[in-house]
């Protein structure tokens, strides 16, 4: 039953699973507190409860370190698998990059490293992750 609930927890339209289940295993909690809503008072663990927890044990383990899906999909033989390639851009870690050809970063002293500090122009408020999550979603 963990093997089958370890899918389970990679299907897209269950993702709030996944998360509720890490959350729950990460702080040591039965993961039906989180998954079910339930109102417990004690920290016993169901069934399920352990069930859930092994299944997030054999997700990670079970999740390839090169590309981050599941092993029965990023292995699978199928003729009519299909991968493709996305690309993204962390604009911070292009300024980062661009900084460390400077002059500036090529006398720094042993020990010293350079970090992302963001800010806004002109005092605006950064922006949310709503709005980041519905930029995903177009």
């Amino acid at each position: 039953m963990p093997d089958f609930l370890a899918e389970v927890l990679t299907w897209p339209k269950n993702h709030y699973l996944a998360i509720a289940v890490q959350t729950a295993v990460e702080m040591g909690l039965p993961p039906t507190l989180f998954v079910l809503d339930e109102k417990k008072t004690g920290v016993e663990w169901s069934a399920a409860d352990k069930k859930l927890a092994m299944a997030w044990t054999i997700l990670q383990r079970e999740t390839c370190k090169q590309c981050g899906q599941p092993l029965w999909i990023c292995r699978s033989s199928e003729r009519d698998m299909q991968f493709k390639v996305n690309t993204d851009i962390c604009y911070a870690s292009a300024e980062l990059a661009k900084w460390q050809d400077s002059k500036r970063a090529k006398s720094m002293k042993k020990g010293e490293y350079a970090y992302i500090i963001p800010f806004m122009a002109n005092g605006q408020q950064f922006p949310s992750r709503l709005k980041y999550v519905m930029e995903l979603a177009e």
